[in-house]
């Protein structure tokens, strides 16, 4: 169970998350109850009021140094306080380490963890229910409690050590899972919370504690069972999942409970979900025996960062994918026939794409997530909700990565992660084997190495007329002796396309199956509001956060790595050698446009969900200010500043 310096640590990280994702969602503004004081504003304030200047020392030295403004909240009988910086990626930014206090009128101050400052922010919209729905609000509080458990779980185990790229390649893959796992979706609150789990669910089956997982089997009547696999092709998750011993473990019970012979396909599911969903998910099922629970349990797997992606403990191409009833992110993470399907027919579409580019057809690679088998009922309603927790899809590695034994398979979400020096940041590692040294200067070139790399593979998918989902889970750098060969993508499932675009370039309308009347985030009208998801997910979720974690463990400023960013993002539009029409998009969205899109995390948790697709994560979007023209004003002011400074001395 936690101790006291693990809870310390998770509600540091949960509170910093929680207040800029406030912050960047305007969620305080617009309140005549909270005000944003200068610190000339808030000097004077806190010079009348002994408490307030209490809460001052406790800002500490460095709020005092850094802090432009500090928020004054009023309640009817306290005040809460707390220092913020300006930002580039938002207007204001919050550290942890300065605090939010709440002052008490005439009494006492003490520290808000999260749980409170959330509660006092849900009492601010009490009168707008469309904003913050009631149930909402009781949902979302729930969630933060769980996520400050869930993540001091989590930080009880150290990280991997710096030595991860020196492994063998299967080896390699799961450290730099398990890596990625603490910091899970970066910026996000409640991003560790799986809705439910306690410390023997979480201690089993997350990837922090690097548990082994067996298998549990379900035996599926066949003709309740669809694949994406060609029709008069025979092959069953048996055969790409166990060994040989293992599957002749399952073919003996089979046998002997009269269910062999092509009767019934054994599909993997997860044991948790085995024991705690498909009882009550699939109850007539089970009485009628289209569905049989099978005795032996074998194929040992470990846990990835996405929790429900398994990989073997044998070396293997094939990882795993189940569908767990939890949520997480908000959403229900279930594995329906129809995402499988869809999935099938993106990776499709990428596969002629990359036929169509001699860069990408080099320095792109794709997994093989084309071999899954799924329960449907007998009506063959692809939209029903409970058949979704009985699937599998059996993801297949590029045979021509997972047999170079110089290549390592490195997931870009383990480059947001660092710690303390001994678990520290991979681009120490990195530096090292290629004999460079560790200092700053030098991570920052493998930063743009990394980057460069990616929004060149990125940007000639969007001039073919489509966008992965391209945040760092589903992102993995392809390394290989100290360079990057290029990015292997996984989770096809979520392909945004331009059919006019694809049309052009002549690729066809993936086809999706929708469901009717809902809305849906893969076709876009427009290739702008294609490229939105690039800068919310590619920018926003995943550059950034390894920006900042660069930015962190190295002692780099964010706005010189902003720079950086904003420099490979112009010397890949080059690289990728897109036509005008395609350059002109992405410089007027990048580099011209005075606002980017943000993708909210808070907002839609809360607000009312009228028409959802079930199981998906809320969505919401805002916007922010272009962060180029953040830098550039803020270049413009110190350099008038120091004019002054210069003519006043003069």
């Amino acid at each position: 169970m936690p101790n006291k310096l693990t809870s310390n640590r998770a509600e540091y990280r949960v509170m910093e998350d929680l207040v800029n994702a406030l912050l960047a969602e305007q969620f305080l503004d617009g309140h005549a109850s909270i005000e944003l004081l200068s610190k000339e504003e808030w000097a004077s304030v806190a010079s009348e009021d002994k408490f307030l200047k209490m809460v001052q020392e406790q800002f500490g030295a460095d709020a005092v140094e850094e802090a432009t403004h500090v928020y004054q909240w009023k309640l009817e009988d306290a005040v809460i306080v707390f220092p913020v910086s300006t930002a580039i990626t938002q207007p204001y930014r919050f550290e942890a380490s300065y605090g939010v206090y709440k002052v008490s009128q005439g009494k006492d101050l003490s520290k808000l963890g999260p749980l409170e400052l959330m509660g006092y922010a849900v009492t601010l919209y009490a009168n707008d229910p469309v904003a913050v729905d009631p149930y909402g609000a009781v949902k979302f509080l729930h969630m933060i409690e769980q996520t400050l458990l869930q993540t001091s779980f989590s930080l009880e185990n150290e990280q991997p050590s710096a030595h991860i790229l020196g492994l063998p390649q299967a080896a390699s893959l799961l450290e730099a899972e398990r890596k990625a796992a603490y910091r899970d979706r970066p910026f996000h609150p409640v991003s560790k919370v799986k809705q439910g789990w306690v410390y023997d669910e979480c201690s089993s089956y997350t990837a922090e504690f690097g548990r082994p997982i067996k298998l549990n089997w379900m035996a599926v009547k066949q003709d309740y069972v669809v694949s994406g696999l060609e029709e008069g092709k025979e092959l069953f998750p048996v055969d790409l999942l166990l060994t040989d011993e293992e599957r002749n473990q399952i073919s003996v019970e089979l046998d002997r409970r009269g269910l062999g012979e092509g009767a019934y396909t054994a599909i993997p599911v997860h044991p948790w979900q085995m024991s705690a969903i498909l009882p009550d998910h699939i109850k007539r099922e089970l009485e009628e025996k289209i569905c049989i629970p099978l005795e032996t349990e074998t194929g040992t797997f470990y846990a990835t960062s996405s929790v429900r992606s398994l990989m073997p403990e044998v070396e293997s191409p094939y990882h795993v994918k189940l569908p767990l009833g939890i949520y997480s992110l908000g959403g229900l993470r279930y594995l329906s026939a129809i995402k499988l399907m869809n999935g099938q027919q993106a990776e499709s579409l990428m596969r002629q794409a990359v036929e169509r580019d001699a860069v990408l057809k080099q320095k792109l690679f794709l997994c093989d997530e084309t071999k899954w088998w799924a329960y449907l009922p007998e009506d063959r309603d692809l939209f029903a909700d409970y058949p979704r927790h009985l699937s599998t899809m059996i993801r297949e590695y590029p045979a021509q990565l997972v047999q170079d034994a110089d290549i390592r398979l490195l997931p870009m979400s383990a480059l947001s992660v660092h710690e303390s020096a001994e678990n520290g940041h991979i681009f120490d590692e990195w530096l090292k084997l290629i004999g460079a040294d560790q200092s700053a200067e030098a991570a920052v070139q493998l930063f743009r190495e990394v980057l460069v790399s990616y929004f060149e593979i990125c940007f000639r998918l969007f001039r073919l007329g489509m966008m992965p989902e391209v945040h760092g889970q589903n992102c993995v750098l392809v390394w290989k002796q100290g360079k990057i060969e290029g990015l292997l993508l996984r989770d096809h499932d979520a392909l945004r396309v331009h059919v006019p675009w694809l049309n052009a370039n002549g690729l066809e309308d993936p086809a999706y199956t929708l469901r009717a009347g809902y809305p849906n985030s893969l076709y876009h009208d427009q290739p702008q509001k294609l490229l939105t998801f690039f800068q919310m997910l590619g920018i926003q979720v995943n550059s950034y956060a390894i920006l900042r974690s660069v930015s962190q463990y190295y002692g780099l400023s964010e706005a010189s790595l902003w720079k950086e960013l904003q420099t490979c993002l112009e010397e890949a539009i080059q690289k990728a050698d897109v036509p005008d029409e395609v350059a002109d998009v992405l410089n007027d969205a990048l580099f011209v446009k005075a606002a980017w899109p943000w993708k909210q995390i808070v907002r839609p948790l809360l607000k009312k969900q009228a028409l959802r697709v079930p199981g998906s994560m809320p969505y919401g979007q805002g916007e922010v200010a272009n962060p180029f023209h953040v830098l550039t004003q803020t270049h413009q002011v110190q350099d008038a500043s120091k004019e002054a400074q210069l003519t006043s001395r003069g």
